[in-house]
């Protein structure tokens, strides 16, 4: 049986909290609760994966010499990527900007899984 999905404007069932960053601002997201508790690999294959031979690679890709491509992304682009792609029905959203970079977790937020791409 799937499970049932509730959206109301206090809480998203079936959502937890993360922390992405890329090099930057921390921010706090609400996503799919497998999601959470897998983060290292769904941003993994997102890194691995998707933005090297996924649909829409080439809003990713920059050429950087003759033959030579580097990758540019961040974790907003992971989160369109869930919510267009993954997860269409169960949208992410964006919590709050925290105050700390995502290399410098404070003691309250070591719990939370998080990911820096």
């Amino acid at each position: 049986m799937k499970k049932e999905i509730f959206y109301d404007e206090e809480e998203q069932q079936g959502m937890e909290e993360v922390i992405l960053s890329h090099d930057s601002q921390a921010m706090l997201y609400r996503v799919p609760w497998e999601v959470a508790r897998d983060l290292e690999s769904y941003c993994g294959s997102f890194s691995a994966e998707w933005v090297w031979h996924g649909p829409e690679k080439e809003k990713f890709l920059k050429e950087i010499g003759p033959g030579q491509q580097v990758a540019a992304y961040g974790a907003p682009d992971f989160i369109d990527y869930l919510n267009r792609w993954v997860f269409p029905k169960r949208p992410c959203r964006l919590v709050k900007m925290l105050n700390f970079y995502g290399y410098d977790i404070p003691p309250e937020y070591q719990e939370t899984p998080h990911y820096n791409f």
